[in-house]
């Protein structure tokens, strides 16, 4: 009996200490949400990134992403969360980039990325998304007959780590807009001015470029600013001569290049 006692005695200590759990080693919650109401339809697309490589990423409806159901369970580490809203046609390869599909412009997307600390069972990432594409309203005078338009460019979608525009062939008809004369192209962030206007005759064949972006260029318009504006370029092809206008700027910016 005493033997007994003695032995419960020894538990006593054991049994009085807690043992804390290491919190670190459990996943956090992460909701990720917007600041304001999204400008545009479409998917949503948000991914986690830690050292540099995406960890979690998840597609859902800008309905859902509104409602706030956009949560992920991740490791509980410093992360870089990134978003692009407004996705319809693009798609995602590999988890790192949202290409643009050959022949398509590129969709309404608006991007955004945060910091989130991650150090607690469960956090909030607030961000805003910006206009991460621009809308070009093109005139073309002086169209042969039965000809077509084409543009290529050197981006062909955005890195979903850093948000940076990928190299690549962009390929696209512009759409008509209403009149014989006038077609609208969604166009992605530009790294220079290699955008090309290509004129085609019935069998497809290029009989006439214009370097686009060259034009763009010279009106002083950044495809650098944080939200990019909308373009409208005219091209007279018998005068050799183009007009551009930035959308948003002030009263005079519309500007005249020969070209």
């Amino acid at each position: 009996m005493d033997k007994i006692l003695r032995f419960l005695l020894l538990l006593l200590p054991l049994c009085s200490c807690s043992v804390k759990e290491d919190r670190g080693l459990c996943p956090c919650e992460l909701t990720v949400r917007s600041s304001e109401l999204l400008k545009t339809e479409g998917n949503v697309l948000v991914s986690v990134i830690q050292d540099g490589s995406v960890v979690k990423q998840g597609m859902m409806s800008r309905e859902d992403f509104e409602s706030g159901n956009c949560v992920l369970t991740v490791p509980r580490r410093p992360s870089v969360v990134t978003v692009f809203t407004g996705i319809t046609d693009m798609n995602t390869v590999s988890g790192r980039r949202l290409d643009i599909l050959s022949d398509h412009e590129c969709d309404e997307l608006y991007s955004c990325s945060g910091l989130a600390e991650l150090s607690t069972d469960t956090a909030d990432c607030v961000v805003t998304p910006h206009k991460n594409y621009a809308r070009l309203h093109l005139t073309v005078l002086g169209m042969p007959a039965n000809a077509d338009l084409r543009v290529t460019g050197p981006v062909k979608g955005y890195d979903l780590v850093s948000l940076a525009p990928c190299e690549g062939l962009f390929l696209c008809g512009p759409r008509p807009d209403g009149t014989a004369s006038s077609w609208l192209l969604r166009l992605p962030r530009q790294v220079d001015d290699g955008l090309m206007l290509e004129i085609l005759d019935p069998q497809g064949d290029t009989v006439g470029k214009i370097g686009l972006g060259q034009l763009i260029a010279a009106s002083g318009y950044s495809f650098e600013d944080e939200d990019l504006l909308d373009i409208s370029v005219t091209v007279d092809l018998a005068q050799s001569f183009a007009l551009v206008h930035i959308s948003g700027w002030e009263s005079d910016s519309e500007f005249s290049i020969d070209y």
